[in-house]
């Protein structure tokens, strides 16, 4: 006896007493369950479901029974009990050519014909169990290739969902676009969620647009526990710029709860990407905003300078200009005597003290600028840092 029979189930329809406790006592003795019946129960097959806790392995049916003969009763467990690879072995008294071929019509596999030898019985319920096993298990993997066929290409079709939300965050400034597009996205996928951004503000959005608090508080509260943080059906995705709660993650599919959540991991990736190249961009508009600044600013400073320079060269002419006017009035007037000569020496001392008075203004007024121009230097290096980015 093979081990592998150990333990199957086989309903067996024989009328005849003897035969039956005999073949009964064959079968039950070398591992099988036997559960025999005399005929049809007239109560159909609600009663044969009732006596029976699991659907048969192997049926072996006598054609020749009261009520209900087997061909009838064939017919009608392969239409509507067994698993269509159930085998069905009939036993009669005389098998002829019409009575084989209307065997076969109504569904039976095999036949033995009476009187029973047991171990060819034996023999022929081994066979039937073991290709019913392998057309099982080739049922089996036939089903498991065509579901990982159908799930590479549901896969490939969300990654091209995946491939195409992230071009679209491209086109994405704000808070409540970038929202939209998470939820667009998810539905694709056939879960429902809700984000809390915090590009322009912290702002908290629903894909329903209610405003559930006590979510809000978890997505908070949920944000210092990972990038991925679980619990029963929720599941939190938290990034350094925002949060999104799954609400209606499969977790009885352990299966696809890993490839989605997997999947919405290359999805929120994007988010956090286009988050990151907004805020860059944002910061090179800051940066070339405060360099036009600075530059204009350096622009008038310079302007005003070269006004200063101008101004503080006319009044040094006018300075000297008058140092002549009054040497030459003073030539005149005097023939330079002693007191002549003194007084033109007054005339040039206060020149000088005049000169020197719009030279020390003018040094002070550089130095002024100097720092004016390094505080603007130093205002646009702190500019050039980015703290927004920073992690």
């Amino acid at each position: 006896m093979n081990t592998d029979e150990l333990g199957k189930r086989i309903l067996y329809f024989e009328d005849d007493p003897e035969i039956a406790h005999l073949t009964t006592t064959t079968l039950t003795g070398h591992g099988y369950e036997v559960c025999h019946m005399e005929a049809f129960p007239e109560q159909g097959l609600s009663a044969l479901r009732d006596k029976l806790a699991q659907k048969p392995d192997l049926v072996i049916l006598d054609v020749q029974l009261p009520g209900i003969d087997g061909y009838a009763i064939c017919e009608q467990l392969r239409q509507d009990y067994l698993n269509t690879d159930v085998p069905i072995l009939f036993t009669s008294g005389l098998m002829q050519d019409d009575d084989i071929l209307r065997a076969y019509e109504v569904g039976a596999d095999d036949y033995l014909i009476k009187p029973l030898r047991l171990k060819e019985l034996l023999l022929k319920a081994e066979h039937l169990l073991r290709q019913y096993e392998s057309q099982r298990q080739a049922s089996d993997q036939f089903d498991s290739a065509m579901k990982m066929a159908f799930d590479a290409m549901k896969t490939s079709s969300e990654l091209g969902d995946i491939l195409r939300f992230v071009e679209a965050t491209h086109r994405v400034t704000n808070n409540a676009a970038l929202a939209e597009l998470i939820f667009s996205a998810l539905a694709s996928f056939g879960v429902q969620g809700a984000a809390y951004i915090e590009l322009d503000e912290q702002v908290y959005f629903r894909d329903d647009g209610r405003h559930v608090s006590l979510e809000l508080e978890s997505m908070r509260e949920a944000r210092d526990k990972g990038r991925i943080y679980s619990w029963k059906q929720f599941t939190f995705f938290n990034y350094q710029h925002f949060s999104v709660l799954i609400r209606n993650m499969p977790i009885d599919d352990e299966d696809r709860y890993g490839v989605l959540k997997d999947q919405l991991c290359l999805l929120l990736n994007g988010v956090d990407a286009r988050i990151d190249a907004i805020l860059l961009e944002r910061n090179n508009e800051r940066k070339q905003k405060v360099a036009k600044e600075v530059a204009q600013a350096i622009a008038n400073l310079v302007m005003k300078m070269e006004q200063d320079k101008s101004a503080l060269s006319g009044r040094f002419e006018s300075t000297i200009l008058n140092l002549e006017n009054n040497l030459a009035t003073e030539l005149i007037q005097f023939s330079l005597l002693e007191e002549e000569e003194r007084s033109l020496m007054t005339h040039v001392g206060t020149a000088i003290k005049d000169a020197t008075s719009i030279f020390e203004e003018s040094l002070r007024k550089e130095s002024e600028y100097k720092a004016v121009m390094q505080q603007l230097l130093n205002k646009l290096g702190s500019e050039n840092e980015n703290p927004c980015l920073k992690k």
